[in-house]
């Protein structure tokens, strides 16, 4: 069975220099955005950042992968802008009830994506086969 991967950045240069090796191989990638760098920036962040980097690689696809931890409404407010994919930590009934807006919107809850950490990595060629 085939499991979709996504990156993890902490920097504004990771993510360019993540985009410009993986745009000459692949269509698509998966952004990964922390918990903390939402909270701690806000979401009009995150949304000029998608806005940016979508605007800078046209011709690569880039799908965003947020964390929402144990906030409901920060999930709901993601659904409705339209993100990806979002991780949402909660209990069965509250789940549900999320996932079906998200549903209508055409956002993917809880997806099965394995996380790639960049933080730590130095050389993304080498140790990425990318």
């Amino acid at each position: 069975m085939y499991n979709k991967k996504c990156y993890a950045v902490s920097t504004a240069d990771q993510l360019k220099r993540l985009i410009e090796i993986r745009d000459k191989k692949y269509k698509i990638s998966i952004i990964f955005i922390k918990y903390y760098l939402v909270k701690g920036f806000g979401l009009e962040w995150l949304k000029l950042l998608i806005e940016f980097i979508r605007s800078q690689y046209k011709s690569h696809k880039i799908k965003f992968y947020v964390d929402a931890g144990y906030n409901h409404g920060l999930s709901l407010l993601l659904i409705y802008e339209n993100i990806d994919y979002i991780k949402l930590k909660s209990n069965k009934i509250i789940l549900k009830k999320i996932n079906q807006i998200a549903k209508k919107n055409k956002v993917v809850l809880n997806p099965n994506i394995n996380v790639v950490d960049l933080m730590n990595i130095k050389n993304i060629e080498k140790k990425l086969k990318i």
